[in-house]
């Protein structure tokens, strides 16, 4: 694709992320709230929408783009050693699409000799688009930042995975949500909305595009012992086999006082 005058490469490349999921927005929506959900083989659920969108965001990307490669949820058999990778979640929150709740979006990351480039984050529903790049995170626009607190009161919320109950005890004193959706979680933590998000049960579709933006916006994701996020070891489409916690830089140890594992 050809540069813009006064365009880097990079500018590129979200400016068109950006501009795709816009597009693939409009796919989904003329199935939202009446898609017929089936279960895959890994009991995960999967409706034409998710089929349609992915479909349309490879070809999009692959015409503009020959030279590189494509990873979505939908055929997720990863590339290996390729110098510009797009990581795709077609539509992030499928449950909660097919039964007509808001919080869902298209999901796209970018990675570059398995570096995490950027992410972008599109909820049509509410037309929310979330981006995050090097230290620039915005959404619709306009710049935004992880929050930040001395303290966690009544009034803090903290998102996390359904099956939450099943693997926490927790005396947290504020409010503890679900949403449906793992990258809108992380992007609700980027932009201040909520103290921090629970990761359980997720792939790196359902992680990278949150992560870019996340870190644009001044907070990472730990495991429970406060090891960092690493995409590498989750780039061949394995479950991630931890629960990881979105938030701040410096607030995961606030916020993880509170939670109690099961012993199972």
């Amino acid at each position: 694709m050809p540069l813009q005058p006064g365009v880097t490469e990079w500018e590129e490349i979200l400016s068109f992320a950006e501009e795709i999921a816009r597009e693939a927005g409009k796919i989904a929506m003329r199935h939202y709230g009446h898609a017929d959900p089936q279960l895959k083989y890994d009991m995960s659920l999967v409706t034409q929408a998710d089929l349609e969108v992915q479909s349309f965001l490879e070809q999009k990307i692959l015409a503009a783009y020959p030279h590189h490669h494509f990873f979505g949820e939908e055929n997720p058999i990863a590339p290996v050693n390729v110098d510009h990778l797009w990581v795709v979640d077609p539509v992030d929150g499928t449950a909660v699409f097919s039964t007509g709740f808001p919080i869902w979006g298209i999901s796209i990351s970018h990675f570059h000799e398995g570096e995490l480039k950027l992410g972008v984050f599109y909820m049509p529903v509410t037309d929310e688009l979330y981006s995050g790049m090097g230290k620039k995170a915005l959404h619709n626009r306009k710049p935004i930042r992880a929050r930040v607190d001395d303290s966690v009161d009544n009034e803090a919320v903290l998102l996390t995975y359904s099956r939450f109950h099943h693997d926490f005890r927790t005396d947290f004193p504020g409010k503890i949500r679900s949403m449906g959706s793992s990258v809108a979680h992380i992007a609700f933590v980027a932009r201040g909305a909520v103290w921090g998000a629970l990761l359980g049960r997720v792939h790196i579709w359902d992680i990278a595009p949150g992560l870019a933006i996340l870190r644009a916006a001044g907070g990472e994701i730990r495991d429970l012992n406060g090891k960092i996020f690493n995409s590498e070891d989750y780039m061949d489409g394995a479950p991630v086999d931890r629960v990881y916690l979105a938030a701040a830089k410096g607030q995961h140890d606030q916020i993880l006082r509170y939670l109690h594992a099961i012993e199972k």
